[in-house]
């Protein structure tokens, strides 16, 4: 039997993961579950050959993508670490087993106009607060989680800088440009007031029922907004990231920088986007070039 909640509840309380890696943790350790009911094994005493079997049933049963093979892969090397100090069992046998293959894959980026197109979208009466939330998305590469959580506080020297909280606590201090600063002002003149309620404490983002918004609110905007600006693929707002990213490298921006900005712990996170410049130089030697 998975332990799921007490295991859960070492990782937030002791290890002091996010709400949201929580919630990643306790998918994968329902699939877990499923694996072990499907092939008869139990996580104390096993090992590679188990994981094996497990990850087969993830992907073949349960129709798992290889990245997600991946993070319940980490999670159950947690739970196996876990389990070893909590007594239930003597060795972690886990930690032998291999990760799934993960290609590498080319972040879908979206162009400068279509992002002009994007952010333009909005209307209707909350058309303020869309604007702004869809700028700051855009501004900052935040994930959605780290922009709906934007409180007023974290606006610094007025409106120049924003403190972004990301995975694990990690907070990271950004510029806004003048766009995204005008957007923010405009919204917080004569957007907010109308929508806050005293419920919200200093959120930045407001729902029209005046509690602060979530990531939810965010993908169904973006999705929304991509349709009314005529970009004919399904958009979410992590395609705001990317194109945050890419368009940085494609003006020159530094690689180190970049990830910094992004906030990814490590640099290889970051140099995918790299590959995406890459593509697009090859293009531009095929076109121009005399021998293309």
């Amino acid at each position: 039997m998975i332990d799921a909640d007490g295991f859960l509840a070492w990782c937030r309380l002791e290890l002091g993961l996010s709400a949201n890696t929580v919630t990643t943790y306790r998918h994968a350790l329902a699939a877990l579950g499923r694996a072990c009911a499907a092939t008869s094994t139990r996580p104390e005493g096993a090992g590679p050959d188990e994981v094996s079997a497990w990850l087969a049933h993830g992907r073949d049963i349960d129709g798992h993508e290889p990245a997600t093979l991946v993070n319940h892969l980490v999670c159950w090397r947690m739970y196996a670490r876990w389990l070893v100090l909590e007594g239930r069992t003597s060795e972690d046998r886990i930690r032998l087993a291999r990760m799934p293959h993960l290609w590498s894959r080319l972040p879908e980026v979206l162009s400068v106009d279509e992002v002009e197109a994007l952010l333009a979208a909005p209307a209707g009466d909350h058309r303020l607060r869309d604007r702004c939330a869809l700028e700051l998305l855009y501004a900052t590469g935040g994930r959605a989680s780290e922009v709906a959580g934007i409180r007023l506080g974290d606006l610094r020297e007025d409106a120049r800088l924003l403190l972004l909280r990301g995975k694990g606590s990690k907070e990271r201090l950004l510029p806004l440009h003048e766009r995204a600063r005008a957007t923010v002002r405009a919204y917080l003149k004569d957007g907010r007031p109308f929508l806050d309620q005293g419920m919200a404490k200093d959120h930045l983002l407001l729902s029209v029922r005046g509690l602060p918004v979530d990531r939810g609110f965010l993908w169904r905007l973006v999705r929304d907004c991509g349709r009314l600006a005529g970009i004919d693929r399904p958009i979410h707002t992590h395609l705001l990231r990317h194109a945050f990213a890419t368009h940085l490298l494609e003006n020159g921006a530094d690689l180190r920088a970049v990830q910094e900005l992004l906030g990814h712990a490590l640099l290889t996170t970051t140099q995918r986007y790299t590959h995406v410049d890459a593509k697009r130089l090859v293009e531009l030697h095929r076109r121009f070039h005399p021998r293309g």
